[in-house]
């Protein structure tokens, strides 16, 4: 037994019971067996390639040669005691080359129990008569040992792989802890590249993959985010400015529904007035009428004339009033024919005629006066004016029907005016009512727009503290690196 045992491997010599005279009975048997290691092992490896997935492990001859000596020399150290560094060297090197290429448990067990029973029917053979007694004693030491040996494998295979396990861990630790700080840029390194396991490379290419995924969509969203919120912040502004001018045309809308009632007021007035004129003027042409009548007495008895001066007279003084009375009709009926607006310029134009006639009225009652002082001596004269006044008063009479009948029109038109004014001002006040409600939806629309910007502003925020590309957090990521190495 070497000098330099670990404490480790004394005690599991005591638990495996090969410490004191059990390691001279384990010599003994190995002075027996290690000439016979050649034929186990032979049959050792040839079980070995019969089977194809232990097979797969020896590529070449050459590497079933070498595992073979390798092999013969670990178990000759075994079968003489030798449990020193050598020996220590050997079963690490089993173990991880077991965790290397994942050998499964079974295969390893299963393989040396059968070498472990081609061992013991060997041990038969080559125990001595004079020995047999001890054969039991001998298998239990050869058992021990190979179960011993078998531990130390595994355990070593056990802590490779915990070693593996380890570093696979704090490297998915780290990655983990990162995406929780935000930082999408971490990569796991490639086993080639670090301390990183073969073993466990899938979970690490699955994790990067799915952080890039992560960084890809993460960055897609913060453009998006920025895209949405210009977006918003455009029709915030829109919004505001529509709330704005919908208000501006409410109040002008109200404004206009005030004028378009006055003004329905002031045209059904006027429909009024001009219905007065109408009749006015219907009364003024009754009245030329019978002027005209009392010419043609006045015609017929003019050789009354001078003992019927005052009779005249009062005529005369008649006719100056009814041109008067002309001069004021026509005067008010331009007045409304202005009011009337462009419906009522022909009316203007009549109503100038009116008046011009009611002045040439005056001045032939003036003539008359004239004439009548002069009567006794101008009676022919007085004859002729009296014709030519006949004729002025039929055409008096005359523009008095033609007035009466324009004030009629005027009047219908005025009526209609009337009528369709009070459909238009029921029309806008309608128009004021909905837009009032437009107004409101409108800074209903206002107010849901802010809140998204709001909203927008919360998220964009909240993308911020992500980083997404080396040395950039989402606030100012480019889209362009948002793709990383998955397996690099």
């Amino acid at each position: 037994m070497g000098h330099d045992m670990t404490p480790e491997l004394k005690k599991k010599l005591a638990q495996f019971q090969l410490d004191g005279s059990d390691t001279d009975t384990l010599r003994e048997v190995g002075r027996l067996l290690i000439p016979e290691l050649d034929t186990v092992l032979k049959a050792f490896y040839a079980r070995a390639l019969r089977d194809p997935d232990t097979a797969a492990f020896f590529v070449t001859p050459d590497r079933v040669d070498f595992a073979r000596n390798a092999q013969k020399k670990h178990w000759s150290r075994l079968l003489t005691g030798d449990f020193g560094d050598d020996y220590l060297a050997s079963v690490d090197r089993i173990g991880r080359t077991h965790a290397r290429i994942n050998l499964p448990l079974d295969t390893y067990m299963s393989a040396y129990s059968l070498a472990t029973s081609d061992l013991i029917a060997a041990l038969f053979k080559r125990v001595p008569r004079r020995s047999r007694g001890r054969l039991a004693d001998m298998i239990g030491v050869l058992t021990r040992a190979f179960a011993l040996d078998i531990e130390r494998v595994v355990e070593t295979c056990f802590s490779i792989l915990a070693e593996e396990q380890t570093a696979a861990f704090s490297h998915l630790n780290t990655a983990i802890d990162k995406l929780a700080d935000g930082d999408l840029t971490h990569v796991i390194p490639a086993p080639q590249h670090s301390d990183y396991p073969v073993r466990f490379d899938d979970v690490r290419q699955k994790l990067n993959a799915a952080t890039a995924n992560l960084r890809a969509t993460m960055t897609q969203v913060t453009g998006t985010m920025a895209n949405l919120g210009k977006i918003i912040g455009e029709v915030a502004s829109a919004s505001d400015d529509l709330s704005q001018r919908t208000a501006n045309q409410a109040a002008s809308l109200e404004q206009t529904a005030a004028a378009v009632h006055e003004l329905s007021v002031n045209v059904a007035s006027s429909a009024e007035n001009t219905a007065e004129a109408d009749q006015v003027a219907a009364n003024a042409a009754q009245t030329a009428m019978e002027g005209a009548r009392t010419v043609q007495e006045a015609s017929g008895a003019m050789t009354r004339i001078q003992t019927s001066s005052d009779q005249i007279t009062r005529i005369i003084g008649l006719i100056d009033d009814i041109a008067f009375q002309t001069n004021l009709l026509a005067l008010n009926a331009g007045v409304e024919a202005a009011r009337a607006g462009s419906a009522g310029r022909g009316f203007s134009v009549v109503a100038e005629e009116v008046r011009v006639l009611a002045g040439n009225a005056s001045g032939a009652a003036r003539q008359i006066t004239e004439l009548v002082s002069n009567s006794s001596k101008e009676v022919a004269t007085g004859v002729d004016l009296i014709d030519n006044a006949g004729r002025n008063l039929q055409a008096i009479v005359d523009s008095f029907e033609k007035v009466s009948s324009l004030t009629a029109t005027i009047a219908t038109a005025s009526g209609e005016q009337s009528t369709a004014l009070s459909e238009v001002n029921s029309a806008v006040s309608q128009m004021d009512t909905v837009t009032q409600q437009n107004a409101a939806m409108v800074e209903q629309t206002t107010a849901a727009a802010s809140m998204m910007r709001r909203n927008a502003a919360d998220v964009e925020s909240a993308l911020a503290g992500l980083k997404l590309t080396n040395g950039h957090t989402a606030g100012n990521a480019d889209i362009g690196a948002m793709r990383g190495d998955v397996a690099a």
